[in-house]
């Protein structure tokens, strides 16, 4: 895994999940699996980025293979912070 991982919270609101996280970039591209079985959607806020060229594609690897509850992340750069919500089941 290209990515620091953590997950600072979790909850349940009705039958949706909601996870909070903090990744920080070890590479340029990389996959972070959230362990939900599908993930609906994604809030991201930069804590410490040195880079506007950040992407996320939910349900899917950075090379566009589905790969279903894990976000795909590419063109960060070394030591990128961002702060994740995760919506989900």
């Amino acid at each position: 895994m290209a990515y620091t991982t953590s997950l600072i919270a979790q909850t349940v609101f009705g039958n949706e999940r909601i996870q909070h996280w903090r990744w920080t970039a070890d590479a340029a591209t990389g996959v972070v699996t959230t362990g939900l079985d599908y993930i609906y959607n994604i809030n991201t806020a930069c804590q410490s980025c040195s880079t506007a060229a950040l992407k996320f594609a939910i349900n899917e690897l950075c090379a566009g293979t589905a790969s279903v509850g894990s976000v795909g992340v590419s063109g960060a750069a070394s030591g990128d912070e961002v702060l994740v919500t995760v919506y989900g089941r």
